[in-house]
């Protein structure tokens, strides 16, 4: 307990000298600094704008005797007009301009009719094509292997009765083959045939390819 006041009187007389040591120091801050002289901004004003209306009233000045030397060289010149070209007149007249009319392309004339058939007796001259060539082809009963023909109706031609009958056909070779079908033969047309000839048959009667498409034959009927 001693040791305790011993402390806090010590603590105390410390404070007491650290305050006697600043109170002068705080007097000397708050004592207020004398109040330094601003000089007047304006003070120089009068004397500026009198500058400022003398020198405007000398550029006025200067500008009014630019404008009366302009305006009096103006006077002193002649002005001289000059005259514009005036433009050359176009005529604005319509021209008609012929436009030929094509000559329209010439039609082909159409295809005359095949000559009828030729008869001599039992004997006919015409085309001949050919068919058969591939199963399926071929009339019931008849493979591309047979040789045979058909014939257009006015011919005695007839289909799914079997051999009607036999036609000698000439043309490299003459040749019998059965009548085993009917053809429409396009029979009264320009591409009308007189027979039908299986692919066989063909190979029989000439030496031609059939790529030709047809040939000339002449028929003996009644054989």
């Amino acid at each position: 307990m001693p040791d305790l006041l011993r402390r806090v009187v010590a603590l105390t007389v410390v404070s007491a000298i650290g305050i006697a040591l600043l109170a002068p120091l705080t007097a000397l801050s708050a004592r207020p600094e004398a109040a330094a002289e601003v000089e007047p901004l304006l003070a120089r004003l009068p004397a500026a704008l009198s500058t400022l209306d003398r020198d405007s009233r000398a550029d006025r000045a200067a500008s009014a005797d630019l404008a009366s030397s302009l305006v009096s060289s103006a006077a002193s010149e002649d002005l001289v007009s000059m005259a514009l070209p005036t433009p050359a007149g176009v005529p604005m007249q319509a021209a008609l301009v012929p436009i030929p009319t094509p000559t329209p392309a010439p039609v082909a004339a159409a295809p005359a009719s095949a000559p009828a058939p030729v008869f001599t007796g039992n004997t006919i001259t015409g085309r001949a094509s050919w068919y058969c060539h591939k199963v399926g082809t071929c009339p019931y009963g008849f493979t591309p292997a047979d040789a045979f023909v058909a014939l257009p109706g006015a011919l005695g031609g007839a289909g799914g009765r079997g051999v009607i009958g036999h036609v000698t056909v000439c043309a490299d070779r003459c040749v019998s083959l059965p009548v085993v079908d009917y053809c429409a033969c396009y029979w009264g047309t320009a591409q009308q045939r007189v027979v039908d000839l299986s692919a066989a048959a063909w190979a029989l009667v000439t030496d031609r390819s059939r790529s030709a498409g047809v040939i000339t034959v002449t028929l003996h009927l009644g054989d």
